[in-house]
């Protein structure tokens, strides 16, 4: 009898140490499972490489005559966002090389152009981040947009800017979407305080 209890005493503690085992599994991957922000379905995150090859699979391609003059820190590349030609620009950490940032923009000769392709974007944004803050400001005599995007959980993954500048000689008007994430964010500002 008292060895039938020292057994049955023996599969409790297992049990009970298998739970547990269990139990840290779940917390270590849920910890894993970080939220990041996404620009045509990729996550701004990981290696500036891995990035590249994505936007490669969605045929983007690398604008290399640009990214010569470009700082370290900085890749351009050529493609379509939301039915217009554009350059998208991400930012990524010289020294680990992990995406940060990205910058869309698209160049429009006539302002109703930039203006009309603004809305329609401003709309899409608003369906599909339906939990955003948005503060609305003015860039250029345009209106802009910069929101914070908040996931159904209430988790903060990062910013997007929306505006409408005036450009050079060439085009009149430059529509820009700005993506950073917010880790991303929280390490530029780390780093940049870090400087002071």
């Amino acid at each position: 009898m008292v060895l039938r209890m020292m057994n049955g005493d023996t599969n409790y503690s297992i049990k009970k140490r298998l739970l547990l085992i269990l139990f840290l599994f779940m917390v270590v991957f849920a910890y894993g499972q970080n939220k990041h922000l996404t620009i045509l379905g990729i996550p701004i995150t990981g290696s500036i490489t891995t990035f590249q090859q994505k936007l490669l699979a969605k045929n983007y391609r690398l604008n290399t005559r640009e990214n010569k003059s470009l700082p370290i820190g900085q890749r351009e590349f050529k493609g379509r966002f939301s039915g217009h030609e554009c350059s998208l620009r991400a930012y990524y950490f010289p020294d680990d090389k992990i995406v940060y940032k990205v910058r869309v923009s698209i160049d429009f000769v006539y302002e109703s152009s930039a203006d009309n392709a603004y809305k329609e974007i401003k709309g899409n944004l608003q369906r599909k981040y339906k939990n955003a803050s948005i503060k609305t400001g003015s860039t250029d005599g345009h209106e802009s947009i910069s929101a914070m995007i908040i996931d159904e959980e209430d988790d903060i993954l990062g910013f997007i800017d929306l505006l409408v500048f005036e450009g050079d000689d060439t085009y009149d008007n430059i529509l820009v979407i700005g993506y950073t994430d917010m880790d991303g964010f929280t390490e530029e500002e780390k780093k940049h305080m870090d400087d002071l």
